[in-house]
């Protein structure tokens, strides 16, 4: 009877060790997945800004194939 409380002190040990453990991994998926979110709205951000600055260039083109389209018309 003394070695089933034993071997269930030590399971329930190991079980603590691991629940603990799992706790810091979750902790680290958070802070990986903040991370993560800020790098995304920074890239969103930088595509945004390109696409502002290309804008005139994309309405030039268009109007470029525009006249072109007439032209062949």
């Amino acid at each position: 009877m003394i070695e089933l409380f034993k071997d269930l002190k030590n399971i329930i040990g190991e079980l603590s060790e691991e629940v603990n453990t799992m706790k810091v991994n979750v902790e680290r998926v958070q802070e990986e997945g903040i991370k993560a979110e800020k790098v995304g709205k920074d890239i969103q951000k930088k595509v945004d800004e390109f696409q502002i600055s290309i804008q005139p260039r994309v309405e030039k083109i268009n109007e470029l194939v525009n006249q072109i389209n007439k032209r062949v018309e």
